[in-house]
Parts: structure tokens; C-alpha cells; sequence
């Protein structure tokens, strides 16, 4: 595994609320990594690992306060960002086609955990786009802001 810079100290400062939770944070998630790791045998590999390590993770967040559902979504969350992806998340029919099918699966109770995220991941990026300023009603915001400031009130008068 490469080993990336840590971040240099005085390029920025966290504020301190953000700073005691994640330290917080650090300090249970090395508990459960140790937890987690002793389950190793000797033959394990990095895919093993990996398990261990993102089994310690919900074990942490569980300590934290989260609740199962809360955890899936945010692991859903974080399966869906994308680097290249704009701040306006992308919806397509697509998408919400296959998120009705992963809703009526998960009421029949057969989603595999695999579609479980899925789903989380999809909802999360449908919020996302319902809540973008993509969405808002700019146009009629923008008349009743010219409307308000009397910028607009001779073409008012003469609409009904």
C-alpha cells in the first residue's frame, strides 16, 4: 500500500468541534481496527483486510451514535461520490428506474446486502438533486424579486 503525505499542519486548521470528533473518532476506530484485526489468521489477504478494516469503521461509527440505517446510508453515500462528478448530481430516468426496483425489493425483503447500498447510494443522490439549485424555481423567484423591488412594476400592472 502506497504511502500518502499527511497533510501538512499550517496549510489549514480544523474548527474545533470537527477537530475533538474526529479525534475522538481516531481513538475508538483504532480500538475496533485492533478488535477487528486479531480475527486475522495468518493466511489473510488484502481483501481481509480491507473487511476488517471497514467492519472496524461501523463499529466505530456504531459507538459514535449512528444507527445501522444512518451507517448504510452514509457507506451508500460515499459508493456514489465520483471526483469527477459536477456539485449538481446527475439524475437520469435511468437512475430513478433502478431505484423504484430496489424499493420494491427491499419491501418484498429480497435485496442482497450489494443492492442494500445501492439503493442508500441512489437515494442519497436523488436527495442531493431534489435539494440542488438546479431545481428551484428560479424564474418565478426572479419575477417576484423584480416585482418586490419595483424594478418591474410598469410590466406588472398591465399583467393580470
Amino acid at each position: 500500500m502506497a504511502v500518502k503525505k499527511q497533510p501538512d499542519p499550517q496549510s489549514g486548521t480544523l474548527h474545533e468541534c470537527a477537530n475533538d470528533w474526529f479525534r475522538q473518532f481516531l481513538k475508538h476506530l483504532e480500538i475496533f481496527l485492533v478488535e477487528t484485526g486479531q480475527g486475522l489468521s495468518s493466511d489473510s489477504d488484502t481483501a481481509d483486510y480491507s473487511l476488517a478494516a471497514m467492519q472496524a469503521v461501523k463499529l466505530t461509527l456504531l459507538d459514535s451514535g449512528h444507527n445501522h440505517e444512518q451507517i448504510l446510508a452514509l457507506f451508500g453515500r460515499v459508493a456514489f461520490e465520483d471526483a469527477d462528478i459536477s456539485k449538481t448530481p446527475e439524475w437520469t430516468t435511468e437512475k430513478n428506474r433502478r431505484r423504484f426496483e430496489l424499493i420494491d425489493g427491499d419491501i418484498q425483503g429480497t435485496l442482497s446486502q450489494n443492492e442494500q447500498l445501492e439503493l442508500a447510494g441512489l437515494t442519497q443522490l436523488m436527495r442531493q438533486h431534489v435539494d440542488s439549485e438546479a431545481n428551484m424555481p428560479l424564474a418565478g423567484a426572479r419575477k417576484l424579486h423584480r416585482y418586490l423591488t419595483g424594478l418591474d412594476s410598469e410590466s406588472t400592472d398591465s399583467e393580470p
